[in-house]
């Protein structure tokens, strides 16, 4: 009986909307249905679209060490611009035509006449030594003997043969090769020696290869004598200037002051002596 009333409620209820309500009622569901069917046809097409999606890369792993072309790399001075200024131009340029050679070595029609080694007679002569130093050496002669060919500066051969610095540049006494710095273009000079030239010129100067021998070690020795004055003298200083500190002290503090101990007494004598704990001080008296 319930269920027939509720039943005609309801189609009371219906009977009594207009047909412009029904109308917009049935517009609403369309709308609601169509924007759930839009809704699902979205989420199928993502879920297709992950389905579809590759994994992504793993990412490169870093290497303990850079791989680099030396010979691409190019020198930034340190990231600074460092230009070299007219004048360093100028100087550079100034060496580089006075130390610039044009090795020569005049070649005769008669081959006798042509010049040699003068170790093994090959004609392969070495164009620096016979324009620079005079000498008919070929290279494989001077790789062979390097105890006499090989160039030595100007600092080894004043310090090693104790040669002064007015031979050193006589180039009649012994002829040198001037060649630019390779340190510092603005530099002087490097001044190179054939080791056999030298010796020779040192050995005539001091007598002997002896006497070479001798005055090096008369010089270390009186290198060796100054130096161990020198130190002497710093420390007598140091020791002067200790012992003036302590008598200042001692001036400042004032006249010393006896700290005598307990009084101890003599059983020969009978007397009582005390004495100074800091300078030694005996003093002895007398009970009368």
């Amino acid at each position: 009986m319930a269920t027939l009333n509720n039943n005609n409620d309801a189609s009371n209820s219906s009977s009594s909307l207009s047909l412009e309500q029904k109308k917009r009622i049935e517009e609403n569901k369309a709308n609601a249905l169509k924007k759930l069917k839009s809704k699902r046809k979205h989420d199928d097409l993502e879920s297709e679209n992950n389905n579809d999606q590759k994994p992504l890369p793993k990412r490169k792993q870093w290497t303990k060490y850079y791989e680099y072309d030396l010979s691409t790399m190019v020198d930034s001075k340190g990231g600074y611009l460092v230009e070299e200024t007219k004048e360093d131009q100028l100087i550079r340029e100034r060496k580089e035509q006075a130390t610039k050679l044009s090795p020569f070595i005049p070649i005769s029609a008669d081959p006798s006449e042509n010049p040699k080694c003068r170790d093994c007679g090959s004609m392969d002569v070495d164009p620096i030594f016979f324009q620079v130093f005079k000498l008919s050496v070929c290279n494989g002669c001077k790789e062979k003997f390097p105890e006499r060919y090989s160039l030595i500066t100007k600092t080894e051969a004043r310090e090693d043969y104790l040669l002064t610095d007015p031979e050193l540049r006589d180039t009649e006494l012994l002829p040198h090769w001037s060649k630019p710095n390779p340190r510092k273009s603005t530099w002087n000079n490097m001044m190179l020696y054939v080791r056999e030239m030298v010796e020779e010129y040192a050995f005539k100067k001091w007598g002997s290869e002896e006497g070479l021998d001798a005055e090096y070690e008369r010089r270390e020795a009186q290198k060796k004598d100054k130096k161990d004055k020198k130190f002497k003298e710093k420390l007598a200083d140091l020791r002067r200037r200790t012992m003036t500190s302590t008598w200042e002290r001692k001036r400042q503090q004032g006249p010393h002051k006896h700290v005598f101990g307990s009084p101890e007494e003599d059983p020969e004598t009978g007397e009582t002596i005390e004495t100074c704990q800091e300078c030694g001080l005996v003093v002895e008296s007398e009970e009368l």
